[in-house]
């Protein structure tokens, strides 16, 4: 079916890798989540696509979710990102004798494109799961450096457009491939 509407190609890059894919909008949402982020997609049986893959277009998606289709095509559900993260770790300098040297700072470990979502109400009906502190959710590939804070002397900070967030938890099962991290204010 995808060699079939050539004339809907959109080029693409796939984890680094030049490929074709047919976008369109998740039509049955009612949501401004659902009609401005959720897109639908399909990929040729030889892409490299898998779940948490960056797909790159005019935009940024990642990829949710991945199924086959009766003809071996990829079709999955892509997540527009709409913020790019800025990760931030607790560093201190020790002198010789381990005694700490000027005031601790957070580093800049990487930048990552993701999706962030504002948890309200209704989103904590849905998912159980969330902490009574969390403010963000945010969905990054599992290649960006987040650590989880247990073990840590400080959680990581997660600066999005500029305000900073902790992270209090980092979820590598809820989706494949990808990070689900709760954040809550940073008052550090």
């Amino acid at each position: 079916m995808f060699y079939e509407f050539s004339h809907r190609h959109t080029p693409c890059i796939v984890d680094g890798n030049p490929e074709a894919v047919i976008l369109s909008r998740e039509t049955k949402a009612t949501t401004i989540l659902g009609k401005e982020y959720l897109y639908n997609s399909l990929f040729a049986p030889t892409s490299s696509v898998a779940p948490g893959s960056a797909v790159e277009t005019d935009d940024f998606f990642l990829v949710q979710t991945m199924r086959l289709s009766t003809e071996r095509d990829k079709y999955c559900s892509l997540l527009k990102t709409n913020v790019t993260a800025e990760i931030r770790r607790y560093t201190q300098e020790y002198d010789n004798n381990d005694n700490p040297v000027g005031d601790p700072d957070f580093v800049l470990v990487q930048e990552a494109k993701g999706f962030a979502q504002f948890v309200s109400a209704q989103l904590r009906l849905e998912d159980p799961g969330l902490l009574p502190t969390t403010t963000y959710i945010l969905l990054l590939q599992t290649s960006v450096d987040v650590k989880k804070p247990q073990g840590l002397l400080s959680p990581d900070r997660v600066l999005l457009k500029g305000r900073p967030y902790q992270v209090d938890v980092v979820d590598d099962l809820k989706y494949p491939n990808l990070l689900h991290v709760q954040l809550s204010e940073d008052t550090r």
